[in-house]
């Protein structure tokens, strides 16, 4: 079987599940499904228009299109339905546009409706837990959950488990003079 190719009834998702706390924020199970990972279309699929993400560098998804490649996609996207048969992307963006570059019909995906605060919350969540984001995306991301969402910054602080101190800091650099 080539590389990249799952047989027939694999995920690809070698047992892995999303992260526990990103799932927290999602409404309980059985408000709106079971939350079971299923293989949706890929052509089906939208960005997120307000992605938190400021921008996507090319060699990271090209990274993980290898890796994707190699492995098959291991954990699966989260996405709300915006109509019948079609969603958009709340997290994984990267992962969905590795897949689309490979060519690949289907990508394992937990869909969960949700309004748009949740989307907006689980998006910046997940896009914090990553490591490579610069602290001036980490200040632009808790700028808009102060703004759009309406956190203070203790709130703030305690939803994506950092202390306040860290918070304020991070916030200040939104007003840094440029060099």
């Amino acid at each position: 079987m080539p590389k990249g190719k799952q047989p027939a009834g694999d995920s690809g998702l070698s047992g892995q599940e999303p992260d526990d706390s990103i799932l927290s924020l999602l409404p309980p199970e059985g408000a709106h499904g079971d939350r079971s990972v299923r293989q949706i279309a890929v052509d089906r699929v939208t960005i997120n228009a307000k992605q938190p993400r400021l921008a996507l560098p090319p060699l990271a998804i090209d990274e993980l299109t290898a890796s994707i490649r190699e492995h098959g996609v291991l954990q699966p996207i989260i996405v709300r339905p915006t109509e019948p048969g079609s969603y958009e992307i709340v997290a994984g963006e990267r992962r969905w546009r590795a897949v689309l570059s490979l060519g690949l019909p289907m990508i394992p995906a937990i869909v969960e409706a949700m309004s748009d605060e949740i989307a907006l919350e689980v998006a910046i969540i997940e896009n914090l837990q990553r490591e490579d984001l610069s602290p001036l995306d980490e200040a632009a991301i808790f700028a808009r959950m102060t703004s759009e969402l309406g956190y203070s910054i203790r709130k703030l602080a305690e939803r994506i488990g950092k202390d306040k101190g860290y918070v304020e800091n991070r916030l200040r650099l939104m007003h840094a003079p440029a060099d």
